[in-house]
């Protein structure tokens, strides 16, 4: 079918990919959409087969879409893709779609003349419906409550004149029991307007703007290893990472947009990162001001960002290759702005990118655990700035600075006879790692760890025996955390199945 000229400009504009074909499933009209989900331009599609042009497979089963397809038209006139159906981008790439394949106006039922293709990417949109209706729900009942907080007050004011007229008019019988029964019904619309204020309370259990980071984590990985089940994810976090103080579905929804970012970044068979910590800064680290949050980090080893592209990302409906919608970043940067919290970005060109989001952390809950690992870090080969700076920030995410053994020329590290001198994890300056390695080999960090900080310069080391964890300068907050969780408290592959934690 070739359409009309009214009805290709019409075709042309449409948000969906539609791609028509003759009596022959030969491709004759692709519109702008379907060329981009493609990655065939509409000449070079001419003339070719559907299925040749429009690669449908199970993300499941890797098997064809189209297999039993026929039966399925002569039967219905339409097909309708199923849920794992992607599409194979003619470069390998592969997105999630909805759509159908509907047969010409005409048909018979066993004719099999098919029309055309309509369908939509939904790569990283349905994936996060569930946390989106979460937040949404989230900010109905928070809108509601703001209505009907001065309505309660109201009612609250009529409820105690009521009372204090049965004080005034105990005598008369008839005044009191008018007063009550009035006051039971004032009573029955506080209790109503109330209980539609907590249809299921919130994931914390709480009903309050306060949820449990770690159980997020979790649920936001179920998400995102299902839209990309090839890439390797790498986690770590305490069980003391603690509550943050941001409801339930909107933490979610910023952790699903980070990790979707992330996929995106890595085209869905890379390495991404997330590690968790609780942190308590003592003083104004730009552009974070003090006090308690709960840091997640996410990293990938995808192409980076451009220094132009940086100042952009968080701009609604912004677009890049990683982030074809164009409002995912802006909908984190939105909930962080809301509940004063921060997003940093890390990005080097050709090497990937790190986003870390401060959640405030939640007033008056204690999280620490008996069963929490302690990192005992020494910290050595640094200027004397340098090592004040990360003995604050060891602190603040709940570790203990050591010094090492001897006099050790540490640069500001002080050595004190009474200390304890053993540590789990060495932070040091890679050169200066690498020129004393033979002294602070002893006493075995191949059992423990190093955290090596290189220059910026400097390409980063293969790592094969993963004991090092590099950190490229200049030395901040965000990478520093990262180093200590993922070589603390790293969760096996399998965490989903053994790391099993209620709300």
């Amino acid at each position: 079918m070739k359409p009309s000229g009214g009805i290709r400009n019409l075709l042309s504009v449409v948000t969906d990919a539609v791609v028509l074909v003759d009596s022959k499933r030969k491709v004759s009209f692709m519109n702008q959409e379907a060329e981009k989900l493609t990655g065939f331009n509409a000449s070079d599609a001419a003339g070719k087969d559907l299925w040749e042009v429009c690669v449908f497979v199970n993300q499941n089963t890797r098997k064809p879409i189209i297999d039993n397809i026929d039966n399925i038209l002569s039967r219905d006139g339409y097909f309708i893709f199923p849920v794992a159906a992607v599409i194979i981008h003619r470069d390998g790439d592969e997105r999630l779609i909805r759509g159908r394949v509907i047969l010409s106006d005409d048909s018979r039922p066993g004719s099999n003349v098919i029309e055309g293709v309509v369908f939509r990417n939904v790569s990283s949109r349905w994936m996060i419906d569930t946390a989106m209706q979460k937040s949404q729900k989230a900010e109905t009942i928070r809108v509601l409550a703001a209505g009907i907080t001065g309505r309660l007050n109201d009612l609250l004011t009529v409820l105690l004149a009521r009372l204090s007229g049965i004080s005034i008019n105990h005598t008369d019988t008839t005044a009191v029991f008018r007063a009550i029964r009035d006051s039971k019904q004032i009573i029955g619309k506080i209790s109503s307007m109330v209980s539609s204020l907590s249809p299921e309370d919130s994931a914390s259990g709480t009903g309050k703007d306060i949820c449990l980071v770690r159980s997020i984590i979790r649920s936001s990985l179920n998400i995102f290893s299902a839209a990309f089940p090839g890439v390797d994810i790498k986690l770590a976090y305490p069980d003391r990472t603690g509550y943050a103080g941001i409801p339930h579905g909107l933490v979610e929804q910023v952790i699903v947009n980070l990790l979707m970012n992330a996929g995106e970044a890595v085209s869905g068979n890379g390495t991404v990162m997330i590690s968790a910590c609780r942190i308590i800064l003592p003083r104004d680290v730009k552009p974070v001001e003090a006090g308690s949050y709960v840091l997640i980090t996410v990293r990938d080893d995808g192409c980076g960002i451009s220094e132009d592209n940086l100042t952009r990302i968080f701009d609604p409906y912004f677009s890049t290759r990683r982030q074809k919608g164009g409002l995912g970043l802006s909908a984190v940067y939105s909930i962080m702005n809301t509940y004063r919290g921060y997003i940093v970005v890390d990005s080097v060109l050709g090497s990937g990118s790190l986003f870390s989001v401060y959640l405030p952390a939640a007033e008056r809950i204690v999280t620490e655990t008996a069963e929490d690992t302690i990192p005992r870090i020494s910290i050595t080969g640094f200027t004397e700035d340098e090592t004040g700076f990360m003995k604050m920030i060891l602190e603040s995410i709940g570790c203990m600075s050591v010094s090492l053994p001897e006099d050790s020329t540490s640069n500001g590290v002080e050595s004190a006879e009474h200390e304890d001198h053993e540590f789990n994890l060495l932070l040091t300056e890679y050169d200066y790692y690498m020129s004393e390695i033979d002294r602070l080999g002893d006493p075995g960090i191949s059992e423990n760890g190093v955290i090596a900080v290189i220059n910026e310069s400097r390409h980063v080391p293969d790592n094969p025996e993963s004991i090092i964890f590099y950190v490229r300068k200049p030395l901040k907050i965000e990478n520093i955390s990262e180093a200590v969780a993922h070589l603390s408290w790293k969760r096996p592959a399998d965490f989903m199945k053994v790391d099993r934690i209620e709300d």
